[in-house]
């Protein structure tokens, strides 16, 4: 509480311009009786965070000394806030990068809120960014913080890595693309468009991902919350929304046939668009009954490899996640399969592997799980590299060199503990041929050597080094 005592007290915090702070003990009125009892402790937590936000745009123009109640504070703090966009408030965005909880598909347990500073997360991730602050004096292209709208890290994050991915931002920002886009109406794309022309055309160092949010919680309302979410999920909805819009309006414009051909038009078979072309994988599965050697195969389209992390150790290798996931399997017991030959239930090997790798390989490590029956996170340090060779994966249709290794260009990082925890990313810029640590609107760049962390996510690795992005007026 900030209590007027003296003349030379109030010019010592001249500052205030006339404020003395809401009244947080018992304040007695004309008659003598106590107006106002307040816990004293969770006021002055909230005069510490929003005393200099209040003070700079709410009374600076009052010249009048004055004790305001603790009530009148709030409400004219909450009412300046919410009716003025311009008012920035300097400490509580750094709250918002606050909660963890993974729902996945399982949901295993009910989401809560809780917060975590901003200080602290970036403490931890002082260590991987360059003595350079904050870019400052404009935006270079590519390289563009998105600011946090409350608990929006994992979607920051994940728009960064896409935003990173020059084959896609090239296909997206085509003259002609972005032209029939419009055209048809294509909602979701064109917002996801909207956002990576400011992105990588605009001229700020930071923007507000606003309309993207918006349009998201439209059409996905499992994200229409301030609670934090999971970015692996998230990416997985979000590429599945630009697919399907883009899948739709290729189809509703091939069924607009020309004049030429009205009497015999076919529509064009859906199915393939610029995402499932870039993102999209399919795993290859052979059983084997191990009573006859009956054998079957399968495959299965997939566009995130959730990966599980070896148990009991400190420390492993990609590859060793890699390994695990593609290691041969024994049905038995309940699980056994079906042989068709035996009629049959019967123990059965299933062998996987990768029978078309995907241009974009995406590759998530499952660090939300249970031990025993407590939920926790695997804080094993998977070390990884710039380079990941796939060739002991892949199979012998695939067996060649053009799909052997991949060259990696985002990170996605969480910091943090299960129920509360912050995303990051790191991408590298095609143009600069840099890395930069994206933590919401701060940017920062980074040297390759310190792209490995322990908090890896998500790992996202292209079959091709990108080249210099070929985009209009870049």
């Amino acid at each position: 509480m900030l209590k007027q005592t003296s003349e030379d007290a109030v010019s010592q915090l001249a500052h205030l311009q006339g404020w003395t702070g809401p009244a947080l003990f018992p304040q007695p009125d004309q008659k003598g009786s106590v107006v106002e009892v307040f816990l004293p402790g969770l006021w002055v937590t909230l005069h510490i965070l929003c005393i200099n936000t209040f003070v700079l745009h709410t009374l600076q123009c009052e010249g009048s000394l004055r004790q305001v109640s603790l009530t009148e504070f709030s409400r004219t703090l909450a009412s300046k806030l919410a009716a003025d966009s311009s008012v920035t408030v300097p400490v509580l965005p750094r709250l918002n990068s606050s909660f963890y909880q993974e729902t996945g598909l399982t949901n295993l347990s009910k989401q809560r809120t809780n917060t975590i500073s901003c200080g602290h997360v970036m403490e931890n991730e002082r260590e991987g960014c360059s003595s350079a602050a904050r870019l400052q004096g404009g935006n270079r292209p590519g390289v563009c913080g998105l600011d946090n709208a409350g608990n929006s890290c994992y979607l920051n994050a994940v728009l960064q890595c896409l935003c990173s991915t020059v084959p896609l931002v090239e296909h997206l920002l085509d003259q002609d693309t972005r032209k029939e886009l419009r055209r048809l109406k294509c909602r979701v794309v064109v917002t996801f468009v909207r956002l990576l022309e400011e992105m990588w055309l605009g001229r700020s160092s930071s923007c507000a991902p606003v309309e993207a949010r918006s349009v998201l919680c439209s059409i996905l309302p499992q994200f229409n919350n301030y609670s934090q979410q999971d970015a692996q999920e998230l990416l997985l909805f979000l590429l599945n929304a630009l697919h399907d819009d883009l899948n739709k309006h290729k189809m509703h414009s091939s069924k607009r046939p020309r004049q030429d051909q009205k009497r015999n038009c076919v529509p064009a078979a859906g199915g393939s668009t610029i995402v499932s072309h870039l993102f999209e994988g399919q795993l290859a599965y052979m059983t084997l009954c191990m009573h006859c050697d009956h054998q079957t195969h399968s495959t299965q389209t997939f566009t995130v490899l959730s990966l599980p992390l070896p148990t009991d150790i400190n420390k492993c290798s990609i590859q060793d996640c890699l390994s695990l996931f593609f290691e041969q399997t024994v049905l038995t017991g309940g699980e056994q399969m079906l042989c068709s030959m035996c009629g049959l239930r019967r123990e059965t090997t299933v062998l996987t592997c990768l029978g078309k790798p995907p241009e974009i390989l995406m590759l998530h490590l499952k660090r939300f799980g249970c031990r025993g029956k407590n939920q926790v996170k695997l804080r094993t340090n998977v070390e990884f590299s710039s380079m990941l060779d796939l060739s002991p994966f892949l199979s012998s249709s695939v067996q060649n060199n053009s799909f052997s290794s991949y060259h990696l260009y985002a990170v996605v990082n969480h910091i943090g503990h299960l129920n509360m925890g912050h995303y990051t990313a790191l991408c590298h810029n095609a143009l600069t041929r840099t890395w930069h640590c994206f933590d919401d609107s701060a940017v920062r760049e980074v040297q390759e050597s310190l792209v490995q962390s322990p908090n890896a996510y998500m790992l996202l690795y292209s079959r091709k080094p990108f080249q210099k992005p070929n985009i209009h007026g870049l």
